[in-house]
């Protein structure tokens, strides 16, 4: 079934807040440089410039007071005041740009999760260290192909991050200290680990953010939390590596409140060869095998006819066996589906027969 098309206008309002929204990072990105202050500080008699280097009063010298550290300290202040500026000037054209995303029905994304997000984003653990995956993974495809699926694809009460267990072990001491868990109480102070120890958090209302990783070499060194203490410890589950293979992709969407947020997602074809291969498990749930599948099937929609992808190129092929053998039904099933689509006949594979209004909206 042919997923919804934006109107020029709702695209044009979505690209106009995603070129808004990088401008507001990049600022935010340069403003993190300058963290911390610079003061000066007499020791014998003598001013020395030093400079904070983190919340817990850490800081360095940058040399005692000349001409050049002067003029090290002018051009600091004046930098981050001007960016402070500019940045408070940007974050309110977005403001006010999210209402037009409100009204024109671009906002997609519930709030929570597009909250949590950009704190990841803002931590600098977003595509580095942690990806998102799951049903909140979709949002970013469809914005990316300009269109709406349909809501029961996209709706779930989790939010899934995936854990890069390669990446740099070591990470700054503001994010270390709270870890995972407390970014997530950051926004929302009811967030607690199901258990000790666990890989997932669960707020007062139910709403779960989980950790998980792909399994880690023997031997190899790899990191499976973000923090140390009370923090989330990643779940290992089998397949995960795949989702890494090929180069994320990265995609500014909309929060239901019509603010923007940046999603780092795993490349669309193996995001769907990943969530076919996860339904065809004979342990999964079987109402979630069903949605596993339709999800699989309308990315691999959006790829061959929106991204322009192929899943024959040499990267794709490259992927285990596990997920390419898969490649020639699922793609037969989508063109069935498509000339099949004034009928009202489904091409499912064996335990897969559904209504095809399963996931009408109301």
């Amino acid at each position: 079934m042919k997923p919804k098309e934006l109107t020029a206008q709702q695209r044009r309002i979505a690209v106009d807040t995603a070129q808004l929204y990088e401008h507001s990072i990049d600022l935010q990105v340069e403003r993190r440089t300058l963290r911390g202050g610079l003061y000066w500080k007499k020791v014998a008699d003598h001013d020395y410039l030093v400079r904070i280097t983190d919340r817990t009063g850490g800081n360095r010298s940058l040399g005692p007071r000349s001409p050049q550290t002067e003029r090290v300290y002018r051009e600091f202040t004046e930098t981050k005041r001007d960016l402070d500026v500019r940045i408070k000037s940007i974050n309110e054209e977005v403001a006010r740009q999210a209402k037009f995303c409100v009204a024109a029905g671009v906002n997609r994304v519930p709030r929570l999760a597009a909250d949590i997000v950009r704190s990841l984003d803002a931590s600098g653990l977003l595509g580095s260290h942690l990806i998102i995956l799951g049903s909140h993974a979709m949002y970013a495809y469809e914005m990316a192909a300009g269109v709406q699926l349909k809501a029961g694809l996209l709706q779930t009460e989790d939010l899934d991050t995936l854990l890069n267990t390669k990446a740099e072990i070591e990470l700054a001491g503001s994010i270390r200290s709270p870890g995972l868990l407390g970014i997530l109480q950051d926004v929302d102070a009811t967030f607690k680990p199901q258990r000790k120890r666990s890989f997932r958090a669960v707020n007062a209302k139910g709403f779960m953010v989980d950790l998980i990783r792909a399994p880690i070499d023997s031997g190899g060194l790899a990191f499976t939390s973000i923090g140390s203490g009370h923090d989330l410890v990643a779940e290992q589950l089998r397949g995960l590596e795949w989702l890494t293979a090929l180069p994320p992709k990265t995609q500014i969407v909309i929060a239901d409140n019509g603010f923007p947020v940046r999603f780092v997602v795993p490349e669309p074809r193996v995001f769907a060869l990943h969530k076919l291969w996860v339904s065809l498990q004979p342990t999964r749930d079987p109402i979630k095998r069903k949605r596993d599948l339709r999800q699989a099937e309308a990315i691999v929609q959006l790829a061959l006819d929106y991204f322009n992808l192929r899943f024959d190129d040499p990267a794709v092929k490259a992927l285990p066996s596990e997920l390419t053998s898969m490649i020639p039904g699922l793609v037969e099933r989508i063109n069935d589906r498509r000339s099949n689509t004034q009928s009202g006949q489904a091409a499912l594979p064996p335990g897969f027969e559904s209504r095809e209004d399963d996931y009408d909206e109301d």
